[in-house]
């Protein structure tokens, strides 16, 4: 099978992916590590303890330009990012201070397809200022709201708003700089999806509330309220209103369809009951719901609860949430266990052309890869190992020589990759 696969999501190539990423300063990591990455698949190989979850867990707050959850800690990174629609360079480093978003700073580099030049856009914890790559002499400079904290595309708007104020050439002088800081706010809150049941539990921690109004229903969650639930629901809530429950088919919420048919189920569907009497407003009613159960109905009808359902048939469910979610990007440790080869398979259609960042203890993920040349081999691959007498954790590329070794003989005899990467030592 190899890496240009049917999925749900349709094309994805104008996303923002990650091109490269350099530690100079993060926990035990080797300063000076630099990773390059593929648009597609990415896979962590190493054993236990050699940092994969702690890579995984720093690649989703770069991939989502987000750093405040790292925002007590020390830390110096850097990285790229590329789409159709341009590219950015991020230095962000932190020195933990009070307030925390005080010592955090920010040197990036934006060139918006469409806009006449460049920007360079640097924040010091609560300015930022903003000069055309070519003019340095010129700089607006301008305060920034605390919330911005660690968010890129806050920084990117911030800058372009300040650019617009302080020089009055109105907004379609920055709205390619602005079409890109919507792109990557549409990363904002990727997360792992871990390797155990942390998730699938998540699940049903959710309250959705619902506002009907003159023009519809309005819909808003909390917790890993499903984009797709809430679309469902609308439609449902609008004729329904008031009722005891709600129970929205797996036709409408797309990830529990798919759930459905890779599981083998006749159907599924999504109960929820109101947490709270409808609240009465002067333009609207407000509603709340809460209670989640997902429920799949076999081929001779028999009904069972998704908590009851096996170990795999949890992660699987979970997994079609997140990508729900992911849309761009996936993060996902352990991506294959607990699962039939055939879901493996299934899986790795499901992500598509998202950019993904994988590890697996298993040679099922491995072995479903294929390859195109040397620098796919090395694009594709992170080893994770540490360094004897330091301790430090060394994140690396496979170096161009085993590529080539790699994909030499893998072409002799196509599939058996983790055979034919245990054999060069690289996992």
């Amino acid at each position: 099978m190899g890496l240009t696969l049917g999925h749900l999501e349709g094309r994805l190539a104008g996303m923002l992916k990650l091109q490269w990423l350099q530690v100079h300063q993060f926990r035990a990591v080797k300063p000076g590590t630099r990773l390059s990455f593929s648009p597609t698949f990415n896979v962590l190989l190493g054993r236990n303890g050699t940092g994969k979850t702690l890579l995984l867990e720093l690649l989703a707050a770069v991939a989502s330009s987000d750093f405040t959850a790292l925002g007590r800690e020390p830390f110096d990174v850097e990285y790229a990012l590329a789409a159709d629609t341009g590219h950015i360079t991020v230095r962000v480093r932190n020195t933990p201070m009070e307030p925390v978003a005080a010592g955090l700073s920010m040197d990036i580099s934006v060139a918006p397809v469409g806009m006449a030049w460049p920007l360079v856009i640097h924040r010091e914890g609560v300015m930022v200022s903003v000069s055309p790559v070519d003019d340095p002499g010129v700089v607006v400079q301008e305060r920034i709201a605390p919330e911005v904290a660690g968010r890129l595309w806050l920084v990117l708007m911030s800058g372009g708003i300040a650019w617009v104020e302080k020089t009055g050439e109105g907004t379609a002088a920055v709205e390619p700089l602005l079409a890109m800081a919507r792109e990557v706010s549409a990363q904002a809150g990727l997360v792992r999806f871990d390797e155990g049941l942390g998730y699938f539990e998540q699940l049903f921690q959710v309250e959705l509330r619902l506002s009907r109004r003159a023009q519809g229903v309005l819909a808003a969650g909390s917790g890993l309220a499903s984009k797709d639930l809430l679309d469902g629901l609308r439609g449902l809530a609008a004729a329904q209103w008031g009722a005891p429950r709600y129970v929205v088919p797996s036709e409408a919420v797309p990830f529990l369809r798919e759930a459905a048919r890779l599981l083998g189920f006749a159907g599924a569907e999504a109960v929820l009951v109101p947490v709270e009497a409808p609240q009465e407003g002067r333009q609207y009613e407000s509603l709340t719901l809460g209670g989640l159960e997902l429920v799949f109905t076999g081929p001779g009808g028999a009904r069972v609860s998704a908590r009851e359902l096996g170990h795999g048939q949890k992660r699987l469910l979970a997994l079609l949430h997140y990508l729900g979610h992911a849309r761009a990007v996936a993060i996902a440790d352990e991506v294959a266990h607990s699962l039939h080869p055939e879901l493996v398979r299934d899986t790795l259609a499901l992500l598509g052309e998202r950019q993904s960042f994988l590890t697996s203890q298993s040679p099922l993920l491995l072995d479903q890869l294929s390859f195109d040349s040397p620098e796919h081999v090395s694009a594709t691959f992170t080893r994770c190992g540490w360094e004897e007498g330091t301790g430090l954790l060394t994140w690396e590329d496979p170096t161009p020589e085993a590529a080539g070794r790699v994909f030499s003989d893998w072409s002799a005899a196509p599939g058996g990759g983790a055979s034919l990467l245990q054999a060069q030592g690289l996992w």
